[in-house]
């Protein structure tokens, strides 16, 4: 079993992670703290799990017998909450604040946790690992054939519309913040950090990258429509991206509209691909759950494969159906 705990266990973010870490068949949830207030059962902070944990929060004393730890606090106090932990060498660390999705350069000690760009990485030499933000993992995702290929080679337009699980979109009009920044501060780092791991994949990469942001109601999702030149025809880009992603669990091709229900409560995300032979520009449209694969979820995939496990267990979860 691998023994894992948590840090800021009491935001969205890591109550989702808690969800599907006690339904995981090789984990042993054995440590959770939170930044603020005393000892507390898990199942007061995280809803949903009556009956499935008798974990006590901030209970203290077995920071040092976890396999990995998840940080989930938000990004000012990571790096403070990690130093406070002193843990072993050989303990892994996943980091879901965000902290350092801008850090994953040459000599830098955290490793990028797109497990659709890093597979290899991840499996065989990872021990710190960031977990992308959820508007660069649909992004990355939908871009991630074409940047293989080096085939990105105009401007490209990135509409990202969330719902408010993945960002507390509209109070009277106004954008909200999120882990202390506003809608445009969080558009800006989202596009710098696609732009930085596209650079990673397509050498040389330089083109502008235009984002924009819009709430959807829909609380759990995350839209992205991706929208580029491209002179291959539909179909061999549909090809294109079919072979990338035939051998990877959670990215799916489809020849319909995508709607919340097909994505909803799994770590899925879905792909359509259209071209307007007019102007002769491609679009992308990419949808996934905002909690899972924008989040909880791929941490998950990514200890998955830092362990050696297949990359769907503790994974294979219910969509809404509705």
């Amino acid at each position: 079993m691998i023994k894992v705990g948590i840090t800021g266990c009491d935001n969205v973010r890591a109550a989702e992670l808690v969800r599907v870490l006690l339904n995981h068949p090789d984990v042993e949830l054995v440590w959770a703290t939170r930044a603020s207030g005393g000892a507390v059962r898990l199942d007061e902070v995280v809803p949903g799990i009556i009956g499935d944990s008798d974990l006590v929060v901030n209970e203290g004393g077995k920071h040092d017998v976890a396999d990995v730890v998840f940080t989930c606090d938000p990004r000012d106090l990571q790096s403070r909450v990690l130093s406070n932990l002193e843990l072993p060498d050989e303990t892994r660390v996943i980091d879901l604040s965000g902290n350092h999705n801008l850090d994953h350069g040459e000599g830098k000690p955290w490793t990028y946790g797109l497990s659709e760009m890093q597979r290899r990485v991840l499996v065989h030499e990872a021990r710190m690992v960031t977990v992308p933000g959820n508007a660069a993992v649909a992004s990355l995702i939908a871009l991630m054939p074409m940047a293989r290929n080096q085939m990105l080679n105009s401007p490209l337009t990135v509409n990202v519309a969330v719902g408010p699980l993945g960002f507390p979109c509209v109070d009277g009009g106004r954008a909200l913040t999120l882990d202390g920044m506003d809608a445009g501060q969080w558009v800006k780092e989202q596009r710098r950090e696609v732009a930085l791991a596209l650079r990673q994949c397509q050498p040389g990469f330089d083109q502008p990258i235009e984002m924009s942001f819009a709430p959807l109601a829909e609380r759990r999702t995350l839209a992205v429509d991706v929208c580029f030149s491209c002179g291959m025809e539909v179909e061999m880009v549909r090809q294109l991206y079919e072979q990338y992603y035939s051998d990877h669990h959670f990215v799916f091709m489809v020849d319909r509209p995508i709607v919340t229900a097909d994505v909803e409560n799994t770590n899925k995300c879905l792909m359509r691909i259209e071209k307007d032979a007019a102007n002769g520009l491609l679009t992308i449209h990419a949808m996934m759950d905002v909690l899972l694969k924008g989040n909880a979820g791929t941490a998950v995939h990514v200890m998955n494969l830092l362990f050696g496990l297949h990359e769907r267990v503790g994974l294979t979860l219910k969509a809404t159906g509705c």
